[in-house]
């Protein structure tokens, strides 16, 4: 049984590779879960409990802000990160609201987003 389970949601299927790829080499455990678009995503979401959500912020069908509050609605323990390339300042009033853990801008750091996601789950069991 996993420690953790993310569901990273992104429609460029680069971006879901290396975020997987990189989150399995902490080899601690983590089910990661790829969905190439928001209704996807949700779809996973209504499945099973998420301990954490990564997700790009534009994507076509459902947006990432969409999809943060309806996975609100169904997990409000659920962590959140935000990926983005247009820039986290434009949407910090909608992180706060929704309590977004944190905005990450692209190009990702594959230090900083395995950084970030493990202090975002270790906050989250504390």
């Amino acid at each position: 049984m996993s420690e953790h389970r993310i569901l990273v949601a992104d429609d460029d299927e680069r971006v879901l590779f290396v975020l997987r790829r990189a989150l399995l080499a902490f080899q601690n455990g983590y089910e990661i879960v790829t969905a190439q678009d928001g209704h996807k995503a949700l779809d996973r979401a209504k499945e099973i409990p998420f301990d954490l959500l990564i997700t790009d912020l534009k994507m076509l069908k459902m947006d990432g802000i969409a999809l943060t509050q309806a996975i609100r609605d169904l997990n409000s323990n659920t962590v959140v990160i935000w990926i983005t390339a247009y820039g986290c300042a434009q949407v910090s009033d909608e992180a706060t609201r929704l309590s977004v853990y944190e905005c990450l801008e692209k190009p990702l750091r594959i230090g900083e987003i395995r950084r970030v996601v493990r202090e975002a789950l270790e906050n989250a069991r504390g």
